[in-house]
């Protein structure tokens, strides 16, 4: 019977401290995640100037995907200073109405 017990203490430490690593790399896995669909324009104006222009390349191409595009605009630049513009006026809209409105994205 304490042999039972025993292993039964056992299997249920074991199975908690298991659970343990797990649950701390789902925290580390969620804080690493960023919904495009909600950023706002504040967090983007916010970033330093290469996690900016990573972010810009990054929209630029989810409007290139969304729209099937296969040739990419040489204004690439004019379009992402009007974006940062719309941004500084309107800090409160998210970045995908942002490129919206000088990209439009076909549904």
């Amino acid at each position: 019977m304490k042999k039972l017990f025993l292993l039964l203490a056992a299997t249920i430490l074991v199975g908690e401290i298991s659970t343990i690593p797990a649950s701390a790399q789902e925290e580390v896995e969620e804080a690493d995640q960023v919904d495009i669909t909600t950023m706002d324009c504040r967090t983007v104006l916010k970033m330093d100037d290469n996690e900016q222009e990573y972010t810009m390349v990054f929209y630029h191409g989810y409007v290139t995907g969304k729209n099937d595009e296969k040739v990419i605009a040489r204004n690439l630049a004019e379009i992402t200073d009007k974006v940062i513009e719309y941004c500084i006026d309107n800090p409160e809209s998210t970045m995908l109405s942002a490129f919206e409105k000088h990209r439009p994205i076909s549904e």
